[in-house]
């Protein structure tokens, strides 16, 4: 399965704020990464072992903006939320080595399951609660990765996605934005604080692989 950097609106009406928006923190950017707890936490995190890992802000040149780089084993971000939209939107732009997402999610069987997406994966496997499944980043500049949550939970488990627990970005990369959607809109209906920036110049995709996964069985 595809998952498209720029998709197709769907919807008639304009998303004029999807909620909640985890990265960037307000419409207006005047909050400091840094001081935010989310940020904090993993910074910390990355230093309690001298191993090279590094979590910090910095302005990437070609958004413009300040941006967050995760970099070594335990460089990584996590947003814990529960939300009940079923896209979720990570631009972001690796950084030539392995990345993972792992996204915490609540299906209408009323259970945890983990999605563990990587990059050093070459094939999917599922148990009842972790489905791991490879991710191809076809080009190293930024793109948007959209997650479509109800066909992952539909296509792994035969169940209908319900809520978001946690997302869990992990290195090596660097990352943007970071929300969830009700819909799939194109980049024109979204709010300013959410648009990729010059997305003619951002050609990149990201591909995930769930066909004919099955619990239970490996591939």
């Amino acid at each position: 399965m595809r998952v498209q950097p720029y998709p197709t609106a769907t919807a008639t009406t304009t998303l004029t704020n999807p909620r909640p928006y985890l990265l960037p923190l307000q419409e207006n950017g005047e909050d400091e990464i840094e001081d935010m707890h989310f940020f904090l936490v993993a910074q910390h995190e990355a230093q309690v072992v001298n191993d090279g890992s590094e979590v910090q802000v910095l302005d990437d040149a070609q958004l413009n903006c300040p941006v967050v780089e995760l970099l070594g084993p335990r460089g990584a971000l996590t947003f814990a939320c529960n939300v009940p939209h079923r896209y979720l939107g990570i631009h972001m732009r690796h950084l030539h080595k392995f990345l993972t997402i792992e996204v915490d999610v609540v299906d209408s069987s009323k259970k945890y399951r983990k999605f563990h997406l990587s990059t050093r994966r070459s094939i999917a496997t599922v148990t009842d609660e972790v489905c791991e499944m490879p991710m191809m980043m076809q080009s190293d500049d930024w793109q948007l990765v959209m997650l479509d949550l109800q066909d992952m939970c539909a296509r792994a488990y035969g169940t209908d996605y319900e809520s978001m627990a946690q997302v869990k970005i992990n290195a090596t990369c660097r990352v943007a934005k970071v929300y969830m959607a009700d819909a799939l809109y194109s980049d024109a209906e979204m709010p300013a604080h959410l648009r990729a920036v010059k997305p003619e110049k951002i050609a990149g995709k990201m591909e995930y692989n769930l066909d004919g996964a099955v619990a239970g069985r490996n591939f």
